[in-house]
């Protein structure tokens, strides 16, 4: 029956037409394939260089790879992926990375085109709380620590932070460059002047001290778990999410904090003095010797419309866990920042908290305002939960910001060398990935 059909070379034409047009529209529907339409199954992609919109927010999209355009990040299933692609990633937090950004303009600024080096991550100025470490080809090992083991509390941060880091290795759908790094896990990390090529991945950042320009924030150790205060974060924020979720009017119509006094009295003595024998004021001193010492648990403070946060010995971990309550949060001038306080907006449509003087004496007007203002007061908690709690403060973005943080890194700093020599009894050398493996390690 085709050799009619052949026998014209127009017919023949025709017939080849159709073989590729259907060579094409297969190549692009089955799964796996980009086709040249830039398209994954099926679904239109933006590829890199192009722009892409959360909300009224848009943003470049840097670092290759492809976004899906009918794809938005979904926090009701995606809160805890961990798999994100490097393009999902900016797609749904593009202002994630102020930290890293301005932290690599930072060292190109000090260092033009020249590599961070191997000297400048050294920990020979650290006295304790410190660690080195390398990814290589995707393997974590531990190649230096000092003083982890001493104090139980550094254990702990030390552990935590690397079990964030395994995690974003592991669950990455992408390759992990090889790098070598250092952090400290300590409040005070006692970087000086003395010299200022030195460099180091820590919890937070004096933003009024220029030393601290120097540091690499990283997500702090409670990300993970805080230990006697909360387990795992993600499911923090689903016991927030169950205390009266849905219904802030019902919250307790007051203000909470629980605290020490013990250490920075001067600015939670203030903060005592101001709210002393208010009517709206739960604000307590713990007092483990007392009959009642007032503690309550981290997800206790969700029950109420108002809190407040304060710094303590540098930050204070306690501010995510109060932003995902789902209140409205006081916070007073911060001196230490970390890799998510740029995302702390204090007036204006998108407000997610209350701005406070570092003495507290405008708490009182504030607070009696937001209780005659109700409406005013629940927008804020709603757009902490909106855009904090249920977005940029939930466990898959922490994991984007590692693997941003490993891909900017590897952009400023050298290549490791992962080998080590070991002497071997018939006097030949053998050679090592050196340090330790995350697996051996923790």
């Amino acid at each position: 029956m085709w050799r009619p059909l052949l026998r014209s070379r127009r017919n023949l034409v025709i017939l080849a037409l159709l073989v590729v047009i259907g060579y094409i529209s297969f190549a692009q529907l089955r799964p796996g394939s980009t086709g040249g339409a830039g398209r994954t199954y099926g679904i239109p992609s933006l590829r890199a260089g192009g722009t892409t919109t959360t909300g009224t927010v848009k943003t470049q999209i840097p670092y290759g790879g492809q976004v899906e355009e009918r794809w938005a990040f979904d926090v009701t299933t995606e809160r805890d992926n961990h798999s994100l692609t490097r393009a999902q990633c900016n797609q749904a937090f593009p202002l994630l990375y102020h930290e890293l950004d301005r932290s690599k303009a930072y060292w190109k600024g000090q260092q033009g085109d020249k590599k961070i080096g191997p000297e400048q991550i050294d920990l020979k100025w650290s006295g304790d709380g410190g660690l080195t470490a390398m990814i290589y080809k995707q393997q974590l090992y531990i190649t230096h620590s000092r003083g982890l083991n001493h104090f139980g509390h550094w254990k702990e941060r030390s552990h935590a932070t690397l079990h964030q880091i395994q995690r974003a290795i592991l669950a990455s759908p992408e390759p992990i460059p090889d790098i070598e790094f250092s952090i400290k896990i300590n409040d005070i990390i006692d970087l000086t002047p003395d010299d200022p090529s030195v460099t180091i991945w820590a919890f937070s950042r004096n933003i009024h001290d220029p030393v601290m320009d120097r540091v690499w924030v990283i997500p702090d150790f409670n990300w993970w778990t805080y230990p006697r205060v909360a387990g795992a974060f993600g499911d923090f924020q689903r016991q927030a999410m169950a205390i009266q979720s849905d219904n802030f009017d019902a919250k307790r119509d007051q203000l909470v904090w629980r605290g020490t006094v013990d250490f920075n009295l001067e600015l939670r003595g203030p903060l005592m003095a101001q709210t002393d024998g208010q009517p709206w004021s739960d604000v307590r001193r713990i007092d483990e010797d007392a009959e009642n010492p007032f503690r309550i648990s981290m997800p206790d403070h969700c029950r109420y419309k108002f809190a407040v946060h304060t710094e303590g010995t540098t930050w204070s971990g306690r501010l995510k866990y109060l932003l995902s309550c789902h209140s409205v949060v006081f916070i007073h001038r911060l001196s230490w920042y970390t890799h998510l306080y740029h995302l702390l907006t204090p007036a204006g449509p998108e407000q997610n908290y209350v701005q406070v003087e570092n003495d507290w004496a405008d708490l009182p007007p504030k607070m009696d305002e937001l209780i005659m203002k109700p409406a005013k007061a629940r927008l804020i908690a709603d757009n902490a939960a909106n855009h904090l709690r249920d977005h940029y403060f939930t466990p898959a973005a922490q994991t984007c910001y590692w693997r941003r943080l490993f891909e900017v890194w590897r952009e400023v700093s050298f290549e490791p060398d992962p080998w080590s020599y070991a002497r071997m009894p018939d006097d030949t050398m053998e050679r090592r990935v050196k340090g330790m493996t995350y697996e051996e390690y923790v």
